[in-house]
């Protein structure tokens, strides 16, 4: 028995957007972010330090880790992730500005915002967020060319040096691990999918199987077409026997020269037409050597429109499928 129909399966499923399948640690470094960034503002002001640039970047960093746990506490997962990037990078550009120069150690911040694109979002994104920065990147280094920087850059370096590298070296190795978290599980979830399809497979395979089993062995006479062509695609022994006809002579064919066309069959076509299930319905067969033997059909048709088939049935009606197997049994004698 030939295979009905190419079974179909549903696309591979998007893995979740990183941030909420980590929400919980992202609450926690975000919220651990915003104390940092408190406590080292009000360590520079008890230490007497310069309100300069560095202590609006504490601000930034400690505004954001609050605007993050917040987000992430109403599940704002895609908000918080632009919000990430964003700020990197805003960060990056607006130190350049204050410094006077793009030679400043917080211009790595752009490049650490661009891995969390490339982490978060898709290559289309991806492709524009670089070429925002690389227009960017390049306006500052041209105004500070012409002198249009008004800070004067300077080369001291020291702790809070230090922290810039820790910082976005620190945020670049989480990103990077959160990106391994993603592809582990968008493996995990297709190994779950192949692992389904396949137990699908399986199992439709052992329906087919006891379906032919059923189908070959079984004394009622069976028929198989094609919903959309009406072409014969399989018949059973049984139906064979009462018809007279070879299965090769059936498979292809349309099954027209099978009934007498009178106003039974009239009805029955129209019948199988409009209805799913048809119920049991008289017509007469017209067999191989031409006898016609009154008998009850019954179609039913699956809900594939595409390449969907029309079961159908033979049984007695009154004395007919009896005359039809004992015509078979003196013609073989």
């Amino acid at each position: 028995m030939r295979v009905l129909r190419r079974p179909s399966y549903p696309a591979f499923p998007e893995p979740p957007l990183l941030v909420a399948a980590r929400s919980h640690m992202a609450s926690q470094l975000a919220l651990l972010a915003a104390m940092f960034a408190v406590g080292l503002f009000m360590y520079e002001r008890l230490a007497g330090y310069a309100f300069d640039v560095d202590s609006y970047l504490s601000i930034g960093v400690a505004v954001m880790g609050v605007s993050s746990w917040v987000l992430l506490k109403r599940r704002h997962y895609s908000i918080v992730a632009w919000l990430l990037v964003a700020s990197l990078c805003a960060a990056g550009l607006v130190s350049a500005v204050f410094y006077g120069s793009v030679r400043t150690v917080n211009i790595v911040l752009v490049v650490v915002a661009q891995v969390g694109v490339g982490i978060f979002f898709g290559t289309r994104t991806l492709a524009l967020s670089t070429a925002v920065a690389i227009m960017a990147v390049g306006l500052l280094t041209w105004a500070e060319a012409q002198g249009m920087l008004g800070a004067r850059p300077g080369f001291e370096v020291g702790w809070r040096t230090w922290l810039t590298h820790l910082v976005s070296l620190a945020g670049t190795a989480v990103m990077m691990q959160l990106n391994r978290t993603q592809v582990a599980t968008a493996q995990a979830m297709q190994i779950k999918e192949a692992e389904q399809r396949l137990q699908t497979q399986i199992d439709r395979d052992l329906g087919l199987e006891r379906f032919q089993r059923f189908f070959q062995k079984n004394s009622t006479p069976f028929f198989i077409q094609a919903k959309s062509s009406g072409a014969i695609v399989d018949v059973n022994p049984a139906f064979e026997a009462v018809t007279g006809y070879r299965r090769d002579h059936l498979i292809d064919k349309r099954d027209g020269h099978l009934w007498l066309h009178d106003e039974q069959h009239a009805a029955y076509t129209a019948a199988r037409r409009s209805r799913k299930r048809t119920g049991w319905m008289p017509v007469t067969l017209v067999t191989r050597d031409g006898r016609r033997i009154p008998l009850m059909v019954s179609s039913e048709r699956d809900e594939d429109r595409d390449e969907g088939v029309v079961i159908g049935a033979l049984r007695t009606c009154e004395e007919g499928l009896a005359q039809a197997l004992k015509g078979v049994a003196a013609a073989a004698q």
